[in-house]
């Protein structure tokens, strides 16, 4: 196979993830606290016995660099739910897993059988004392305050936990709406971050964006394919018409 092959299939194989990510978002368009995901690319240049000399270029390739998360704020829906809360600013729930904690702007909790504040997965959500958060069977009166204060007619139980990190883009995604943190990124608590009772933040998946990247993808795909079988086509026309001049 030659350079021109190499070169059109990095293409299409970038393009190819860069499509399951485009996929993926639209999937989680309606995904409460879904944060967009995009694909960073680079240019990889292979030196060749070639490169070098009068009209000689070195080859490039397509490489994808990576994927980043968009961590801007989606819109606040009100549903009027008593365990549902939407955080304003930049911060994150802390959320107790069987692996340890992880960070989450999904604020659709719930009450497991014992009481404890959880999440749709049954995970714990943390309060600011770094412990699990309880209701009593026989309290009915919620209120959390926009500090994320949490109260009953009894009085106060606890404050949810709300951090912030130096670098969000170093947060690893660990499934749907959840991250992970990293030892070099240092953790505070979040200021400036209001808590929003009764409502929960959208996906921040711009539904018409990601439908109109997924068609130029397509187009590109279909593209490089068109290129890659006229590559074939000429290659086959030289090897055919060499051997009829043998």
């Amino acid at each position: 196979m030659d350079n021109t092959k190499f070169i059109a299939l990095s293409r299409q194989m970038a393009l190819w993830k860069q499509m399951n990510v485009v996929s993926n978002n639209v999937a989680n368009m309606n995904t409460t606290g879904y944060k967009q995901e995009d694909t960073l690319f680079s240019t990889y240049i292979a030196q060749t016995m070639n490169a070098t000399g009068m009209g000689k270029e070195p080859v490039y390739f397509t490489q994808d660099y990576a994927t980043y998360n968009n961590f801007s704020e989606g819109a606040l829906v009100e549903t009027g739910n008593t365990f549902d809360v939407a955080l304003q600013g930049d911060g994150f729930f802390v959320i107790e897993t069987d692996n340890g904690y992880s960070y989450t702007r999904k604020g659709n909790f719930t009450l497991d059988n014992n009481g404890k504040i959880v999440t749709t997965d049954g995970n714990a959500v943390m309060s600011e004392a770094n412990a699990p958060l309880f209701i009593a069977p026989t309290e009915r009166e919620l209120m959390i305050t926009e500090d994320g204060s949490i109260s009953t007619e009894n009085g106060i139980i606890g404050r949810l936990q709300v951090v912030k990190f130096a670098d969000n883009q170093k947060l690893v995604k660990k499934a749907g709406t959840m991250f992970d943190n990293v030892a070099d990124n240092p953790m505070s608590p979040a200021d400036n971050v209001r808590i929003i009772h009764g409502s929960l933040e959208k996906s921040n998946v711009n539904a018409v964006e990601e439908m109109t990247k997924l068609i130029q993808l397509q187009r590109s795909y279909d593209f490089v394919q068109q290129m890659i079988d006229e590559e074939h086509d000429r290659i086959s026309n030289t090897i055919e018409t060499f051997s009829q001049l043998a």
